[in-house]
């Protein structure tokens, strides 16, 4: 037989053991796919495409471009070009939210009394506007032209044009109007009082406080607390000198901020720094806390709810935090090592530990746990979450996840680097599998199916066993990812 005749033989072998369409491959980390009762991965090109389904959680990636996560719960989430896109929905509140840095932005929900509200905004909110059912939210502006806000920062309400020829913006019952912002001003309504800065300004709540300043920032004084037995005065020659006097309270500032010393004898209050190094304070009777600063090679701070200690600051931390119905507990040595402990008043536990770069583990009781090794975790502080389904896959080594919600859905989910390791469990099956090398899978009976060298020597163990079609490139076992209902349930019980 000629060579070709013989490598036609081989051809049409490899051809005729071919796995079907839908059946499992794990040829990582070109392409892979798996399946368990209401489970299934896949991913492609090094894990750059992703999808994950698990019941009614389904997530899937596209790196770095975009990812998308739609909760069981109706909630959805996603994120496009590294987070300069953003979108979210949640339908609890039919709250939805979208963003394209910097080009747009857009906010609608329900509020708790009822009230649909929307924002949106265009061009580094150059223009933007907004509305409510009940049409007492409507706004629009185009900057600096002209235009009216609503609860803006802190106001509730401005209006401006030609900025800075003209502004205006109302707090409560207050109403402040500039021109030429920020030089000339008058505050009316709850608040009363005008400036031309930096020159002269002066502001007052009648049965409140007073204040004014000539020459800001160099001279400025205020009476506050009027209402009270014992109003506090304050004045100050910046930076030179400060001082604040309220009952038997006396405060004293010295060449800002460097040095400041107070106390309170009816209360044993005291208190004395030198900025940023030095600092001791103790006493009070109202939330009495307790400081302790000498850095960088000590501070301790506590209060009712929180107290903390750092020794070589800002590396070694201690943590306590009890407020809300939870108390937390941290240990950290910054960046490489965090340790957290979280106890509910309802018995349920949380852990998250880091060792970075090596590992990040995170546990929540009756909820989720989750492994994985060599996560990089700095540049993921703004958004963590979001910088993993982004860029996991290139720096976790291996990942550990037990997902137990929804009931009675069951998974617990091993990946290596790549996907060149993968093993799920749910619904009592298992499988797991090595690219080219194969891998098994055990059935809730006890079946074992075994497939090794690309699906091409496969065979089943137990009670007609034997030894099964090839299936290249292996593994090739059935799709079993759609599967009634009451049988999951039955084989989970």
């Amino acid at each position: 037989m000629t060579f070709l005749g013989r490598l036609g033989i081989v051809a049409l072998f490899v051809w005729s053991s071919c796995a079907a369409p839908d059946a499992e491959i794990h040829l990582a980390p070109f392409v892979s796919r798996h399946t368990l009762p209401d489970y299934q991965y896949f991913d492609a090109a090094a894990g750059i495409v992703r999808y994950r389904h698990e019941a009614e959680d389904t997530f899937w990636a596209v790196s770095p471009l975009v990812w998308r996560h739609d909760f069981e719960d109706g909630r959805s989430e996603a994120s496009l070009l590294g987070g300069l896109g953003r979108y979210e929905y949640n339908p609890s509140r039919d709250r939805t939210y979208a963003r394209f840095f910097p080009l747009f932005s857009y906010r609608s929900e329900v509020r708790p009394d009822g009230i649909t509200d929307t924002d949106w905004a265009l061009l580094f909110w150059l223009i933007a506007g907004g509305s409510s059912s009940d049409d007492l939210e409507n706004y629009f502006w185009f900057f600096p032209f002209f235009g009216t806000g609503k609860d803006f920062l802190t106001y509730d309400e401005f209006s401006f044009f030609l900025f800075p020829l003209f502004l205006e913006n109302k707090k409560g019952e207050r109403t402040s109007k500039h021109w030429l912002w920020p030089f000339f001003g008058k505050v009316e309504g709850s608040e009363q009082g005008w400036h031309f800065f930096p020159f002269y300004g002066e502001t007052t709540v009648p049965g409140r406080f007073e204040s004014s300043y000539v020459m800001w920032p160099f001279w400025n004084q205020a009476t506050l607390d009027m209402q009270k037995p014992h109003p506090a005065k304050q004045w100050m020659l910046f930076p030179l000198y400060g001082k604040t006097t309220q009952d038997d309270y006396d405060a004293t500032l010295f060449l800002w901020p460097f040095f400041g010393w107070a106390e309170r004898p009816s209360t044993d209050y005291s208190s004395w720094s030198f900025w940023p190094f030095l600092k001791f304070e103790s006493g009070g009777l109202e939330e009495e806390r307790k400081i302790q600063k000498v850095l960088p090679f000590w501070m301790h701070y506590e209060n009712a709810q929180t107290e903390y200690s750092v020794f070589l600051w800002p590396f070694f931390w201690h943590t306590k935090n009890h407020f809300n119905a939870m108390e937390r507990e941290g240990h950290y040595f910054v960046p490489f090592f965090m340790h957290t402990k979280t106890m509910r008043d309802d018995g349920t536990e949380e852990r998250h530990l880091r060792i970075w770069p090596f590992m990040s583990y995170e546990f929540e009781a009756k909820k989720r746990e989750a492994l994985r090794f060599f996560d990089f975790g700095i540049p993921r502080l703004l958004d963590p979450e979001g910088f993993f389904h982004m860029f996991g896959f290139l720096y976790a080594i291996w990942n550990d996840r037990d997902q137990i919600e929804p009931d009675p859905i069951v998974v617990r989910e091993k990946r290596a680097w790549f996907n060149l390791y993968h093993q799920a469990e749910a619904a009592g099956h298992e499988r797991w599998s090595v690219p080219v090398v194969g891998g098994k899978w055990t059935e809730p009976d006890g079946t074992v199916h075994s497939s090794w060298l690309f699906g091409l020597i496969r065979w089943r163990s137990g009670e007609g066993g034997g030894l099964e079609s090839p299936a290249f490139p292996g593994p090739g076992w059935p799709d079993i990812h759609r599967v009634a209902e009451a049988e999951v349930m039955e084989t989970v019980q």
